[in-house]
């Protein structure tokens, strides 16, 4: 109710209130008299007009409070009306879009069906032209072609003429394909198409190339005739297998390879040449089988690759040290000819390449299957340190960056909650420390090692195509010969300033994903509640030292298209020691006292990189892009890009707003100068400070770093 309800319309009403009170009792109609007390005192109804006005004004206010509630819960009810109203309407029409589109595909598949109908009628209709063509037709149908010439009113005598008339749907039919869908087929598919990473043909193709001078027999599993292609042999033994489950058909196939390789390699120890060659393309082929669809690949299986690619890789792990100058064992290895160097060096990458894979695959079993292939011995844990060595000078001489990249993969795969690798925490404080020193020792190009591996595209894969003329595609044309027993000479060539900078680029990409890779594992390390791995004071010594190494190299190359790389390094680092710090409380207990001054050093670059810098070069940033420049970097293109493609931001929307926004992604991509470091990163470093300095040291520190734009 409003104040009008106040009003002096109620006078009346009280006058007859008053008035009431002043009047004789009535009578009743019967003529009975009502008793009326004598005493007005003992009445409950008060006889003062003051009192009555009172009651009246709290009636009115209590009806008012209860129309307006009532108002309130109508309006409510109506609102919830309004909303069932609107949930039913779109529960309607989206039921309504659903039998649309149930109904689309019904009809969908019925014209598909139709279609197949048509095809497989079409293909039968083929078949018997063919069989017509070859003057094998039955009777049947002579009779049923005879007919319909004459009664399209041509003769039979024309023999070409229906021949010729029947042609011409053979060649619409016959581009017709069907692609059969069962485990067999499709695997198959997949190993037919499987290529190597970077190679110009199929391992099939490789295959179908290669011979032996000699019969080789696996096992009574697969047997490879003299001076026959593998590949015939090995598509023969895959016939013979068709009816087999998928797994069991993996597990068949990798069996039926390991045999094979396990058995030329055996060859080969034992002087038989030309054996080799077929090697490095098999093990693609065991790769293919065990990527095709890893859950195909049994536990059983698993150990078998672990357990048999470790006897691969103890064979071949000499390569390694064939030009260190401690490896005067392997000097009678110098005549070996070039092309089975390079064959070598590519089983080795292959071979690892698989163990990776089976020990990734072997994740899927439980922690407790991926514990006991680490302590039980299947996988050779002293192979594994003559990949990353501990030691300063074979690490320099030893390490190649293909096996490192495998070799960390594999430890990724290790990572569990309050569990890391094996149990021998000296050999995992070992490896943590190998790991640190990629950081802090560049792993340089190794000669005659530059392939691409089975797993990744990263570095340079030059030594493929000498691979690839050691089995050329038409050895006829060489050695007139129509297949490869021995692998044919390879012909060395210079290369030019710019092959020989693209190739110090793609190697320093592939090591700056293998440094980030490495961090990456470190973190996930500290995390699985292994601290004690990494917080050892030589650890963050090593720690402190790579941070600065990292900054070095943005401050002399602040424009370098993988800057972005050094930037993650040092930021998962400045985590990594937050971590530790937060844990301990007391930076004294980790460090060496005079680690303290690197930190300072290494943090307060962080912590106190210009803001001022940065909101300029965001103003600048901001003006270009809202012009609509986008093709072209500002400060540095690749961050930029980069920066785009991570917030999978579209370019191409029709959003006003749209270049603001791409202005701001832009900028909270760090590239090192304009914007040093993601904010995350300097608050990090700013947490580690106040643990190192008390605040008047902390506030001297930052008019120190600030004095210049201060005044």
């Amino acid at each position: 109710m409003s104040d009008s309800s106040f009003d002096d319309d109620d006078d009346p009403l009280l006058m007859q209130l008053v008035q009431a009170t002043q009047r004789p009792a009535p009578t009743a109609q019967n003529g009975s008299n009502v008793m009326i007390p004598e005493n007005p005192q003992n009445l409950d109804v008060p006889t003062n007009p003051a009192n009555y006005q009172l009651q009246l004004f709290s009636a009115q206010g209590e009806i008012s409070i209860l129309r307006a509630q009532l108002e309130l819960l109508q309006n409510q009810r109506a609102a919830e009306i309004a909303l069932l109203r609107a949930e039913a309407k779109n529960a309607q029409s989206s039921a309504q879009e659903h039998v649309t589109v149930l109904k689309q595909t019904v009809d969908k598949l019925e014209d598909e069906k139709k279609f197949l109908g048509n095809e497989i009628r079409c293909l039968s209709a083929v078949k018997r032209r063919k069989v017509a063509e070859n003057g094998t037709q039955i009777a049947s149908n002579t009779d049923l072609h005879g007919r319909s010439d004459l009664a399209n009113g041509i003769s039979n005598d024309h023999g070409s003429e229906p021949r010729n008339s029947l042609q011409k749907p053979l060649a619409v039919a016959g581009g017709a394909r069907i692609q059969l869908q069962d485990d067999w087929s499709q695997l198959t598919y997949h190993l037919w198409h499987y290529t190597i990473n970077g190679s110009d043909r199929t391992s099939m193709a490789f295959l179908s190339k290669i011979c032996t001078e000699c019969t080789v027999e696996a096992d009574g599993k697969l047997t490879v005739s003299a001076n026959t292609p593998l590949l015939a042999c090995l598509w023969d033994a895959l016939l013979d297998v068709k009816h087999l489950r998928l797994d069991m058909l993996v597990l068949h196939i990798c069996t039926m390879l390991l045999a094979l390789i396990s058995e030329l390699l055996r060859l080969h120890e034992a002087g038989v040449p030309g054996i080799l060659v077929s090697v490095p393309f098999l093990i693609s082929i065991v790769h293919a089988t065990i990527t095709f669809k890893p859950s195909a690949v049994t536990e059983a299986l698993a150990k078998t690759l672990v357990s048999s690619f470790s006897k691969i890789l103890q064979k071949f792990v000499f390569v390694l040290h064939l030009n260190d100058e401690e490896g005067e064992t392997f000097s009678t290895h110098s005549t070996v000819p070039y092309q089975r160097r390079l064959i070598e060096n590519f089983i080795l990458i292959s071979a690892l390449d698989v163990l990776e894979n089976a020990v990734v695959v072997s994740t899927q079993f439980g922690p407790e299957f991926c514990r006991n292939l680490w302590n039980l011995g299947t996988l050779d844990l002293a192979l594994l340190q003559q990949i990353l060595p501990e030691n300063t000078e074979r690490f320099v001489s030893l390490v190649q960056i293909n096996l490192v990249s495998s070799f960390v993969e594999t430890l990724s795969a290790a990572v569990y909650e309050d569990y890391f690798c094996t149990t021998n925490e000296r050999l995992n404080l070992l490896i943590v420390k190998s790991l640190l020193k990629v950081f802090i020792i560049d792993i340089g190009i190794k000669e005659d090692f530059m392939f691409y591996g089975l797993n990744r595209v990263l570095g340079n894969n030059l030594d493929f195509e000498k691979i690839s003329q050691a089995v050329p595609s038409e050895p006829e044309k060489v050695f007139n010969k129509l297949l490869v027993s021995m692998p044919y000479p390879v012909k060395k060539r210079e290369l030019s300033r710019k092959e020989e900078f693209h190739l110090a680029l793609n190697h320093d990409c592939h090591l700056l994903n293998l440094r980030v890779r490495i961090v990456l594992l470190l973190e996930a390390i500290v995390v699985s509640n292994k601290m004690d791995l990494l917080n050892l004071k030589e650890n963050i010594k090593l720690i402190v030292r790579i941070i600065g190494y990292e900054q070095n190299h943005v401050i002399h190359q602040p424009r370098y298209e993988l800057i972005y790389m050094r930037l993650t390094i040092i930021a998962v680092f400045v985590r990594i020691f937050y971590y530790m710090i937060e844990e301990q409380k007391n930076i004294n207990t980790l460090i060496y006292p005079e680690t303290l001054y690197e930190i300072f050093v290494v943090l307060l670059r962080i912590a106190f990189a210009s803001d001022s810098l940065s909101f300029e070069a965001h103003e600048l940033l901001s003006q270009i892009r809202a012009k609509g420049v986008t093709d072209m970097g500002v400060f540095n293109k690749s961050c930029e890009f980069r920066s785009r493609e991570i917030a999978h931001f579209d370019l191409y929307s029709s959003n006003p707003e749209k270049y603001i926004e791409l202005a701001g992604i832009e900028g909270d991509f760090a590239n090192g100068l304009e914007f040093p470091y993601e904010l995350d990163t300097i608050e990090l470093a700013r947490e580690i400070l106040s643990v190192c300095v008390n605040h008047d040291e902390a506030d001297n520190l930052y008019y120190n770093m600030n004095k210049e734009t201060q005044t």
